[in-house]
């Protein structure tokens, strides 16, 4: 997602709406098996510092595996995104491509762990060891 700032400086708000694809090399090496292209709702504007402020909420889901049977699991997410862009990202450019700012915000939503709503835990054993319940 990609944004024009002559466009933004004259008109000093523009709407952010679409899908944003994240590229597969920012999770391979997280427990990420996929994530569905993440609806964009919002728009950036320059607030009276002359800073890039973005709003907007981000729609999508994970594709995770399940803490118990590591099966794939998909997960909803939503996120509100209320940031200040860095001027280092913006300065001396004519287009300011979004990606890192979102995926920034879309990382912070991954749960921790996720459990399948049907799985059986047949057996709790190991070498040596068993849990009863």
């Amino acid at each position: 997602m990609v944004i024009d700032l002559r466009k933004l400086n004259l008109t000093r708000k523009i709407p952010v709406n679409g899908e944003l694809i994240i590229p597969k090399e920012y999770y391979q090496t997280m427990d990420i098996i996929d994530i569905s292209p993440v609806i964009v709702e919002g728009e950036l504007s320059v607030n009276f510092e002359e800073e890039l402020e973005l709003k907007c909420t981000l729609k999508g889901h994970f594709i995770i595996p399940c803490s118990i049977s590591l099966e794939p699991v998909q997960e909803p997410f939503i996120a509100e995104v209320e940031q200040i862009i860095d001027e280092k990202d913006e300065k001396n450019q004519i287009n300011l491509a979004l990606l890192d700012v979102l995926w920034e915000n879309v990382v912070l939503e991954v749960p921790i762990k996720v459990t399948k709503k049907d799985v059986e835990i047949k057996s709790i054993k190991g070498d040596g060891w068993e849990l009863e319940s």
